[in-house]
């Protein structure tokens, strides 16, 4: 059950991960005159690197809980994440070939969990 009730760290490290990507490009398509002093005062670039900050402390406290080879992969599920938000927040397309990916991805993922229950 340990590790079950560490999958906290794993999630919030997904999220802060997709937030970066998503607070990234807002700030990319915020700046006009793309300067070193317009890009370190953007309030976008800010909070991307703040989620960089809470994502390496909180991935930090998933690798100490689950081995990397397990961990990394649901990674892999900021992908969903980050595809949905730029169709919703920046009005970007989902292709067909978005959604065979994502299932490839998630079928990885259910065979490299299960793979992981059976051998705890």
């Amino acid at each position: 059950m340990r590790y079950w009730g560490s999958f906290v760290f794993i999630l919030l490290s997904i999220t802060f991960q997709s937030l970066n990507g998503i607070f990234s490009k807002y700030a990319a398509t915020g700046i006009e005159d793309v300067t070193l002093f317009t890009i370190i005062t953007n309030s976008f670039y800010l909070l991307a690197l703040v989620c960089l900050f809470f994502q390496a402390l909180v991935w930090q406290q998933a690798l100490h809980r689950y081995p990397l080879s397990y961990a990394y992969p649901f990674m892999s599920l900021m992908n969903f994440v980050v595809l949905f938000a730029s169709a919703l927040l920046f009005h970007e397309s989902i292709t067909p070939f978005n959604i065979a990916g994502l299932i490839l991805i998630s079928l990885g993922i259910t065979m490299l969990s299960r793979h992981f229950r059976e051998t705890i």
